[in-house]
């Protein structure tokens, strides 16, 4: 097989480089040429379809209604839809589902991409009735993992085409195949491509930016699985476990926490009152102050030498033991405990990860086999073996130029409370980004660059992994919490009006409802802001009310970034 000079597998048809959009089709189903089109336009006819390389494997018109999809769950209050599901085949190992759905009136003559979270290998049903709910077409995948689940990428070991279906080449087909079908049931293409997408679902959003620069106008890419070699979750297990003293036990992590707010709370620019920190990056409370007395008998109440030396090396990141290089950012403090994927997950003492086997190291058996054992990885040799397999799976390109040149807007968020994916990186990205086009041709980059006219960053203090914790965490994600039907409150809006009338989001306002549920009561808003600005109070008003905040560059500057070798594309 042939690899292109990008290091991506998968597309020797075509040659090497950017490819144009007519070009992506024939690489798309392997085969030159679009899908025939059918003779009818009804919800049906689209049966008839010949997908080169694939096939329609249904085609209803679903009334409005509760909706009960094929995973079995319920949707209540759906507008009458017609939804296709398909099956592609692009090479003799592939088997990508996918479905969409298209609402039968009140289409906003707009296409909506929806992403997947681990390693996927089901149909993501929640974000197609959160697209169709909003009036978009909308397409989501399985990236072609099945029989892998979200939380077990094994299956995909040894099946090298499977794994670039994951990586990218699932998204992009999906984006080929549901652009026909939207043409041939409404009569007409989609007047805006659009894309949203969390987690790994931000990785496949990132994919096709910087491969097929042309398929979107926009893109929200929250909390995203850009860097998949280097990942942090295995370091922070892998230093979490090095002896029984090294375990941090859920008690203890509260207890971490706990002092972390203490220290940093207001000094990270927030309230005293906050129950998370504004700016983790500006924290720099070290482990060591609650380290047990030498002679202590009871140490319930502080940490071991094995747990401090375990949280310092979380919080600095994973490094080459030969060099000292940075290979991933470090978590950031403040995410401890108490949220999606906290520290304990990560351990091991939830009930959905057994305490041997770490979170999510499906690249490392792809790369060494389903045998492998975590605890004989070596940072230095061996992670230089899994960049030079699997460096496909990253998104690490910063030229965006391409994107940006044709009118593509990209929103990236993430929560600072993120203890899955670090925050850092994803700042670091963005920031690398930057510094990428304006040594570029340097009035064009200049052009784009400035005034952030094409790229924002919106960073989300208290937030989890894509929604949850302690912080104002509603801010429009697709299939979750509800927000106010208000684009200053929703994320995925904000990008629409970006792209329709050029006014780039100043802030998109986020909601803590009590227990995270609507129900319960709103407990706060607050403003996210496009960094390098992070919500600061105005000294008067309600401190609960996002009006008496204001935007401010806080003016922190610490951003640990990999060393070059762990940014290559």
């Amino acid at each position: 097989m042939k690899t292109c000079s990008s290091g991506r597998p998968g597309l020797s048809v075509l040659g090497c480089g950017r490819m144009t959009p007519v070009l992506l089709v024939g690489a798309l189903l392997m085969v030159g040429g679009a899908i025939e089109k059918p003779a009818a336009a009804s919800c049906e006819g689209l049966a008839k379809a010949i997908v080169p390389n694939g096939s329609i494997t249904a085609a209803q018109s679903v009334p409005a209604g509760d909706y009960t999809a094929p995973s079995g769950t319920v949707y209540p209050n759906m507008p009458a839809f017609c939804r296709v599901a398909a099956t592609l085949t692009p090479t003799s190992d592939s088997f990508i589902r996918i479905e969409v759905w298209m609402p039968v009136s009140d289409w906003t003559n707009a296409y909506l991409a929806t992403g997947g979270g681990g390693y996927t290998g089901t149909i993501n049903y929640g974000e197609l009735s959160g697209g169709l709910a909003q009036g978009f077409a909308t397409a989501n995948t399985d990236m072609g993992t099945s029989p892998a689940t979200a939380l077990d990428g094994r299956a995909l070991t040894g099946h090298l085409q499977k794994q670039i279906d994951f990586a990218y080449r699932s998204t992009h087909l999906m984006n080929v195949l549901a652009k026909e079908l939207i043409a041939d049931f409404y009569g007409q293409d989609p007047e805006y491509s659009y894309y949203y997408g969390c987690s790994t679902g931000g990785g496949q959003g990132m994919h096709i930016v910087e491969q097929y620069p042309d398929d979107y106008d926009g893109v929200v890419a929250g909390a995203p699985a850009i860097n998949r070699t280097h990942s942090g979750t295995f370091w922070n297990f892998f230093v979490t476990h090095e002896s029984p003293d090294s375990v941090i036990p859920e008690d203890k992590a509260t207890l971490v926490t706990d002092a972390v707010l203490a220290a940093c709370a207001t000094k990270s620019g927030g309230l005293a009152t906050d129950a998370f920190l504004t700016d983790p990056r500006a924290c720099y409370w070290r482990p060591a102050s609650l380290a047990c007395p030498s002679n202590a008998t009871d140490t319930s109440g502080c940490l071991t030498p094995g747990q401090v030396r375990a949280l310092n090396l979380v919080y600095d990141g994973s490094r080459n033991p030969r060099t000292g290089h940075l290979i991933f950012p470090g978590m950031m403090r403040g995410a401890e405990s108490g949220y999606t994927f906290d520290l304990p997950a990560l351990e091991g003492l939830s009930p959905f990860f057994p305490s041997d086997v770490p979170l999510f190291p499906g690249t490392f058996y792809w790369v060494f086999g389903n045998s492998w054992d975590y605890r004989d990885f070596d940072f230095d040799h061996d992670q230089a073996e899994v960049d030079r397999q699997k460096g496909f799976l990253n998104a690490l390109d910063t030229n965006l130029t391409p994107f940006a040149s044709h009118g593509g807007k990209l929103i990236m968020f993430h929560g600072f409370a993120d203890a899955l994916i670090s925050p850092q990186m994803t700042i670091d990205y963005y920031l690398l980004v930057q510094d990428a086009m304006q040594q570029e041709d340097q009035d064009q980059a200049q052009a784009l660059a400035d005034e952030q006219s094409f790229f924002r960053l919106f960073l989300a203090p208290g937030m989890g992994h894509c929604s949850g914790g302690p912080g104002p965490n509603a801010f429009g994600q697709l299939g979750g919490t509800p927000v106010p039907a208000d684009a200053e409150h929703d994320v995925l809006r904000a990008l629409v009006r970006w792209v329709k009338t050029g006014e780039p989001p100043s802030q998109v306002v986020a909601t803590k409802y009590a227990n995270d549920t609507p129900a319960d009561g709103v407990l706060m808003t607050r403003p996210l802001c496009p960094f390098p600005k992070l919500p600061q109070y105005a000294g008067s008003g309600d401190p609960t009310d996002a009006a008496s905040f204001v935007c401010v560059d806080d003016g922190v500057l610490h951003n640990p970034t990999p060393a070059p070798e762990y940014l290559k594309d």
